[in-house]
């Protein structure tokens, strides 16, 4: 049998089921290039099954799909995903693949940065339009349609979900002096984002020392030090409701 577990975004998301379920695995696998997993996370996951889960990369669940849900065909294998598994990271492939080799697949689900940061905002869900990623930049590699997806957002009076990329080969979340140094790259003189236009920045969402901010684009590399070693992501705000300058200024006025 197969298991999709979410890893939510802190240690105590984690349901009673969904440990249960960890420790009874035969084999224990951890996704790791959808988000950042902090080390203390990992060792927490290790403590609580007992061994070191198997980190897993893309290519085990996109070209090595088969094989990798082909697994559990006589064992109990569980795939650990931050957030929630059908969320953001939409692993429903995995699900396709199980019900394609007629193996049995239960999801456990978890909190998602899209539930808490928006949630956390005080912004309304039903503004929000697509969310985007900003990916990390090459000398041959740079590109700019998140920013045309913003601006496509705003000139609609909707908010944007911003999530950061994620340093494969370091292991690390993109700081914030990298997605600001991005966007103001990416943006152009027909943009409707700008050097002024604020910005939301939401940090250790789902944890104790949580903190939102609202600075503009231009002095984002400001809260660098303030910010360093963060998990982060960005809301660019559209047109506010009454209701929602309201909700807004009570959650960044909040001590």
């Amino acid at each position: 049998m197969l298991f999709l577990i979410g890893l939510g975004l802190g240690t105590k998301d984690l349901s009673a089921l969904a440990l249960e379920e960890i420790k009874e695995a035969d084999q224990l696998l951890l996704e790791t290039y959808t988000s950042f997993i902090p080390k203390e996370y990992a060792d927490f996951i290790a403590r609580q099954a007992g061994r070191e889960p198997k980190q897993i990369k893309r290519k085990d669940l996109e070209d090595d799909i088969k094989h990798t849900v082909a697994m559990a065909k006589d064992k109990k294998v569980v795939i650990l995903v931050p957030g929630d598994p059908l969320i953001a990271t939409t692993h429903s492939i995995i699900l396709n693949e199980a019900k394609a080799q007629k193996i049995k697949c239960e999801v456990i689900h978890a909190p998602s940065v899209f539930s808490i940061a928006i949630g956390e905002s005080g912004l309304d869900v039903y503004k929000f339009g697509p969310t985007v990623t900003i990916p990390f930049w090459s000398d041959k590699y740079k590109p700019r349609s998140f920013i045309d997806s913003i601006n496509k957002n705003l000139q609609n009076g909707q908010h944007t979900l911003v999530l950061l990329d994620i340093d494969q080969k370091n292991s690390r979340p993109m700081r914030i002096s990298e997605a600001m140094e991005i966007m103001m790259n990416a943006i152009s003189e027909k943009s409707a984002v700008s050097a002024e236009t604020e910005i939301l920045i939401l940090a250790n969402l789902g944890r104790h020392d949580k903190e939102i901010r609202q600075v503009k684009l231009k002095d984002m590399n400001s809260l660098s030090k303030v910010l360093e070693g963060k998990v982060l992501s960005l809301i660019v705000p559209g047109e506010l409701s009454f209701a929602e300058k309201d909700s807004l200024y009570r959650v960044l006025s909040n001590p």
